[in-house]
């Protein structure tokens, strides 16, 4: 609830005042900001540096997000379709519980993070949900994707194919 309380006053800032000079498609052409989070299974730490040498899409979900429910078995099918792209589901639910159920009622298998305190979403000032940056293999953002569509599903297919062609 606080996570949604939160996520609706930025979005109402955002529309009176006009996006900011830092907003979150400001990232394409910049280094990813490295972080560390644990599975929402709390099993494992994670990094997104792990993963340097593979193209990753770094997704910001929430169990309470409609569209969320409609993207991510998207993006998992695009992780199985492309061997050189890592998915790394980023969850910014208040309870970890609701994630790990929301995973499990639609049967992903996605490596799912947990980002308790919201840190990792604020570094890359998400805006809205689900918001997505596709990152190329030395860290650098190339692609932001802010909800979802089918149309936008496909600017991202596109973008993938571009990262990961050579792999």
């Amino acid at each position: 609830m606080k996570a949604r309380l939160i996520l609706i006053l930025l979005l109402t800032c955002w529309y009176f005042l006009g996006p900011a000079a830092n907003s979150f498609a400001d990232w394409v052409g910049t280094p990813a900001p490295d972080f560390s989070l644990k599975t929402i299974g709390n099993q494992t730490q994670i990094a997104l540096k792990d993963y340097r040498g593979k193209a990753v899409l770094l997704d910001f979900w929430a169990s309470w997000c409609g569209p969320c429910k409609a993207s991510l078995p998207q993006l998992q099918k695009l992780e199985a379709e492309y061997p050189g792209l890592k998915v790394l589901a980023v969850s910014i639910d208040d309870e970890r519980k609701n994630a790990l159920e929301f995973m499990k009622r639609l049967n992903l298998d996605l490596t799912a993070l947990y980002d308790e305190n919201k840190k990792v979403a604020e570094t890359y000032r998400v805006e809205a949900m689900p918001s997505a940056l596709l990152i190329d293999r030395q860290g650098v953002v190339r692609y932001t994707l802010s909800g979802y569509s089918e149309k936008r599903l496909q600017e991202l297919k596109t973008e993938i194919e571009k990262l990961t062609k050579n792999h």
